[in-house]
């Protein structure tokens, strides 16, 4: 998501630009609604999809294990597998699902409750804003603040988005969901955005879309139209969305995140770094959400080959999740990560850094608190996809991070 940009002090000059965006907002929905009813989307037919090619996890030396390491996690036999990233999306499933999902009761849905932070383990916290990390395994570990403010999210909240939408509407990997047409409505918002200089990608009346392609569009390129569109489908209004996905939230015990939007444009939409972690492990305990963050890129009707906007995906072990940049939020990212501990068994660490001032600080600084805590828990590069690992059994009372 593009910074909106400050605004000059002269009040002439900010009137001038505002009639300048909206004269250029105007222009282009204009442009793409006469496009679009020439029948321009169906000379763009949706991709075929093949099977999904998995990145290698990373090498690198291993780090010495310090006196406590990172235990074998307990068995989470409802947790889904995090998938690595790939440039090419979803493999398919060779049998299907014959309908959606059951929805899980509240219980099942509720993420792993925070283990005791880990105080005693030394982290590379950020200068700026604030942070806080965890694993799927264990939950919560370690913040950078014990205050933990609450603070605007950015496009990070369309993690909680898609986590509702999941929720209400529900389809099992390698099935697509419903087709959406584009109407004439649903482009009304993408000229407010494009005024405000808001992150969109085109669209056209006319054009088809399946759920899955609107959540790669929402996810992969953050678009923020396609999160309105989406919602306004789904649960029939923006209000109706907002009050779905705050009950979601309260029934995952997350009782501090505000939802006031679909897209996190609005500054309003706040969460914690430390409810962030637990939204980042929600997510990959989906196998759709965390195979679509887990993307580089994808293929898409009309607007081609869109890309990732996470700048770790790939290194470091990262598989996803999700920047957020606004003004008021600064350079945001919650990630993932995939390592194994010294028995083998897989670790993926969740971790988050809001307020950054810049998007280099922010790789930079995520990067850094990544590597401390790999060596802090005395993690490992991950093995290859399929290996079989048998870790030994606890000894008893280890402590667990």
């Amino acid at each position: 998501m593009k910074i909106k940009r400050a605004r000059s002090t002269a009040a002439p000059d900010r009137a001038r630009n505002l009639r300048r965006r909206r004269l250029l907002a105007g222009l282009v929905s204009g442009i793409l609604v006469l496009v679009g009813a020439y029948g321009v989307a169906s000379l763009v037919p949706a991709p075929a999809r093949p099977a999904a090619a998995t990145v290698p996890a990373p090498g690198g030396t291993s780090r010495p294990a310090v006196a406590t390491p990172f235990p074998s996690p307990p068995a989470r036999p409802s947790a889904a597998p995090v998938l690595s990233p790939g440039g090419t999306p979803r493999p398919a499933v060779a049998t299907p699902s014959p309908g959606p999902p059951a929805r899980p009761s509240a219980e099942a849905e509720t993420v792993p409750a925070p283990a005791p932070l880990a105080n005693d383990i030394p982290l590379a916290w950020p200068a700026v804003g604030q942070a806080a990390i965890g694993s799927v395994e264990a939950g919560l570990l370690a913040r950078s603040s014990a205050s933990d403010a609450l603070r605007p999210i950015a496009s990070m909240a369309k993690v909680i988005t898609a986590l509702a939408i999941m929720d209400k509407q529900p389809f099992a990997l390698g099935q697509d969901g419903p087709t959406y047409t584009i109407t004439r409505e649903d482009i009304a918002s993408m000229t407010e955005y494009i005024a405000e200089e808001g992150s969109v990608l085109p669209l056209l009346i006319g054009m088809k879309l399946t759920q899955y392609q609107a959540m790669q569009r929402m996810l992969l390129a953050s678009d923020n139209n396609m999160a309105d569109l989406l919602v306004e489908k789904i649960f029939g209004s923006k209000v109706a969305y907002v009050a779905y996905a705050q009950a979601m939230l309260t029934r995952m015990g997350l009782r501090r995140t505000v939802v006031a939007d679909a897209s996190g444009f609005s500054p309003a939409t706040a969460s914690t770094p430390a409810e962030l972690v637990m939204i980042g492990i929600a997510a990959l305990n989906n196998p759709v959400l965390a195979a679509i963050v887990a993307q580089a890129q994808a293929q898409l009707p009309v607007v081609g080959l869109i890309h990732n906007t996470n700048q770790l995906l790939g290194s470091h072990g990262v598989l996803g999740i999700k920047t957020g940049t606004t003004e008021e939020a600064g350079h945001c990212l919650l990630f993932a990560a995939r390592y194994a501990a010294a028995d083998g068994h897989p670790v993926t660490l969740v971790g988050v850094i809001l307020g950054e001032t810049s998007a280099s600080s922010l790789y930079r600084d995520s990067r850094a608190l990544l590597e401390s805590a790999q060596h802090g828990w005395g993690l490992v590069a991950a093995p290859p996809a399929g290996t079989a690992v048998t870790p030994p059994p606890p000894p008893e009372g280890a402590p667990r991070p």
